[in-house]
């Protein structure tokens, strides 16, 4: 009767340490470390990169007529708030490098949109303006801000201003010495506008001055060394110019201008 009690307590012993025993333990993936239980996990934190302001003219008139509105469209962008002027800055003299030092009074740009030359204008943003020229020639434009006090520019672009009725406008730089014209000779088509810019050299040329003659312009004024004389017309015929000393108006060389049809 003993021996019946003591046969099941035995088997219930070896059940239970079985069990004990055959506990199933998690194996770590192939190449993974386990983490240890008190390793802290961090999100990692995203760097802000700081937009630069800029400028850009988004649209500008790549030809237009003298005395017409010509249209401007640009943006400034990479920054939020307000800035107290923007304008498109415009002349016939090109200004190649701007800093953010650089105010419009350092350039040589002569001209201006005028819709938000002062105030209060909150970007980022696209504003559009119209200049009306009146000279023809090429001209030379950027847009332009201020922006925590500094200057903030375009990329300079160029386009061409023609004539009122849309003749196209050549412009030639003469010099001018004992020794003559230089170039001698210039060709443009019939109905351009023409423009030469006569410069006397400061050395080569009689002290007491030279005046330069033709049938294409009235004025003929005395132009000493280092002084420069600008003629403009519209090119119909063909025609000479003469360089007289204004000592014995002696005749010193012959220029020319050839007229071709279009």
């Amino acid at each position: 009767m003993k021996m019946n009690v003591l046969v099941p307590l035995f088997l219930l012993f070896v059940v239970a340490a079985g069990c004990i025993g055959g506990q199933t333990q998690v194996q770590p993936k192939p190449n993974e470390t386990p983490a240890p239980e008190d390793q802290e996990i961090t999100t990692p934190v995203e760097e802000t990169i700081k937009e630069t302001p800029k400028a850009i003219l988004l649209e500008y008139p790549t030809e237009m007529n003298a005395n017409e509105n010509g249209f401007f469209k640009w943006s400034i962008s990479g920054v939020k708030g307000t800035v107290p002027h923007t304008a498109v800055h415009l002349g016939k003299v090109s200004t190649p490098i701007v800093s953010d030092a650089s105010t419009p009074q350092d350039t040589a740009y002569t001209m201006m949109s005028e819709d938000y030359t002062s105030g209060s204008f909150t970007v980022p943003g696209e504003f559009n303006s119209y200049v009306k020229i009146s000279e023809p020639g090429t001209y030379y434009a950027r847009a332009h801000t201020i922006i925590d006090g500094k200057n903030v520019w375009s990329d300079e672009v160029s386009f061409i201003v023609k004539g009122e009725k849309g003749e196209t406008l050549r412009e030639f730089t003469v010099t001018v010495s004992d020794a003559g014209f230089e170039p001698a000779e210039i060709e443009v088509n019939k109905g351009d506008v023409v423009i030469i810019k006569f410069e006397v050299a400061s050395e080569g040329t009689h002290q007491n001055g030279v005046r330069i003659l033709s049938p294409a312009w009235k004025d003929a004024p005395a132009l000493m060394p280092g002084s420069t004389y600008e003629v403009k017309f519209t090119a119909d015929n063909s025609f000479e110019y003469r360089l007289f000393w204004l000592a014995g108006n002696l005749l010193k060389a012959t220029g020319k201008v050839t007229v071709k049809e279009a």
